[in-house]
């Protein structure tokens, strides 16, 4: 991954995840613990480890790694446990789906199982 790449990564991961991430903090682990800012430093600090991770170590075992990586990030920021910090991840990803849906229905992009694409017109 290029320097240019981690950074677009982080800037949009800002725009997009963290706000998925609060919310499902603030729902799971309430407000006193989920912080906006705790969402926006999980989510720096795991695109930058995940960049890390896929860089030295491969295959499958990374993912995993990048997985145990990001919860690991949840439970320290929002001060919780692992089931919780697994429950938050799994509820932001929910909220992302549903966001991307609904900005589909509308005709502001389209979603893939991967990604968000905007129109270019």
């Amino acid at each position: 991954m290029q320097y240019t790449d981690l950074i677009g990564t982080i800037i949009v991961g800002i725009i997009v995840q963290a706000p998925a991430l609060w919310l499902a903090g603030r729902f799971i682990v309430g407000g006193e613990r989920a912080k906006f800012m705790d969402a926006v430093w999980i989510t720096v600090l795991g695109s930058v480890l995940n960049a890390a991770i896929a860089m030295f170590v491969g295959g499958e075992l990374a993912g995993l790694v990048q997985l145990v990586a990001y919860l690991y990030l949840v439970k320290k920021y929002y001060e919780t446990g692992w089931v919780k910090a697994f429950i938050v991840s799994i509820l932001a990803v929910v909220i992302l789906v549903v966001v991307m849906m609904g900005l589909a229905m509308i005709g502001i992009g389209t979603v893939s199982y991967t990604h968000l694409t905007l129109p270019t017109n």
